[in-house]
């Protein structure tokens, strides 16, 4: 009876320590999934945010902050500065990283789409693609588009075209042009191994019909020994890859320092632009101009003053008898 009652009570405990643990794991669950809503930035995009993102990306990569195809460190800190004065909410790296993705994949559709079918033209009006109704009713795979809007279509071309072009240009089974573009990434695996695998069944085929049949089994054992060779290979493979990417994203931070470290050097072009921009007179501007290109010093001295006060300063370089510290 002692035992009887001893089997039960056991029972039951092991059933409440059960329950209790399912308890513990469920409300663990629930607090992971708080977190997790609480972590995630949620950031609604709007199209004036979109105007002032696509800006601010042809802004940096005018300034050569996009290296590779890839903005670099500071041309995100500067943007997401940007972004937080003109729009008035924060902006973090991240948000900047999932809405340029956003932008790229609306644009890649229609580059995909347009590029090379005359007849379609995109409105910067509209900011819609436009055709006749007959190219419309022929091309139903672009249907989408005729009542879509996508903005700054002609800035984003600016962005990425060339890039899309490169990928489309690429191809398969060849090395990768330059360091961390992908080196490995169109070798397939059966050449590194220096075997396809469609020699490899040729090879244990011919075996097994060679060999007698009580041998079949070690040919088996032998396609299985291989299946771990090429995953091992295969993740080797993918260490290779990530260590060059890191040497490559090294070299081109390298490569900005070093660029940064160099005064910046003005055409004759920009100087004169420039004079225009400030608004110095046409009677004066030739004079000032001869002025600027005759010593690169007063160049960087007037490229390094504000925007609004280059005039003022340009003037007073030009007309000052302090012009010898210039």
């Amino acid at each position: 009876m002692f035992l009887k009652l001893f089997n039960c009570g056991a029972k039951f405990g092991h059933m409440m320590f059960l329950r209790l643990i399912s308890e513990l794991q469920v409300r663990k669950m629930g607090k992971s999934k708080n977190i997790n809503v609480n972590k995630r930035d949620v950031l609604k995009w709007t199209q004036p945010m979109d105007d002032i993102l696509i800006d601010a990306l042809l802004h940096q990569q005018s300034l050569g902050n996009r290296v590779d195809k890839v903005f670099t460190t500071m041309a995100y800190e500067n943007m997401v500065n940007e972004l937080h004065q003109k729009i008035g909410i924060p902006i973090e790296k991240g948000h900047l990283k999932n809405r340029i993705k956003t932008l790229k994949h609306n644009f890649y559709e229609c580059y995909d789409l347009f590029k090379g079918r005359s007849g379609f033209a995109w409105s910067p009006d509209t900011k819609m693609w436009t055709a006749k109704p007959e190219l419309w009713k022929s091309k139903p795979d672009s249907k989408k588009w005729m009542t879509t809007r996508i903005a700054n279509y002609d800035k984003l071309l600016m962005l990425f075209a060339k890039d899309r072009e490169k990928k489309d240009g690429a191809k398969g089974g060849q090395w990768a042009s330059s360091i961390g573009g992908g080196l490995f990434d169109c070798i397939p695996l059966q050449d590194v191994l220096g075997l396809t695998m469609e020699e490899n069944d040729m090879n244990d085929t011919s075996q097994t019909d060679s060999q007698a049949p009580s041998q079949s089994a070690t040919s088996l054992k032998g396609k299985k020994r291989k299946a771990p060779r090429i995953e091992l290979l295969e993740r080797e493979l993918k260490s290779i890859r990530e260590a060059i990417k890191d040497v490559a994203d090294a070299i081109r931070e390298g490569n900005l320092i070093a660029e940064r470290g160099r005064p910046r050097v003005y055409t004759e072009q920009e100087v004169f632009a420039e004079l225009v921009n400030i608004g110095i007179d046409t009677q004066l501007r030739y004079k000032a101009y001869a002025f600027l290109i005759a010593n690169a010093g007063r160049v960087r001295a007037l490229f390094g003053c504000p925007a609004e006060e280059r005039k003022e300063f340009l003037l007073q370089m030009m007309y000052s008898s302090e012009d010898s510290a210039y």
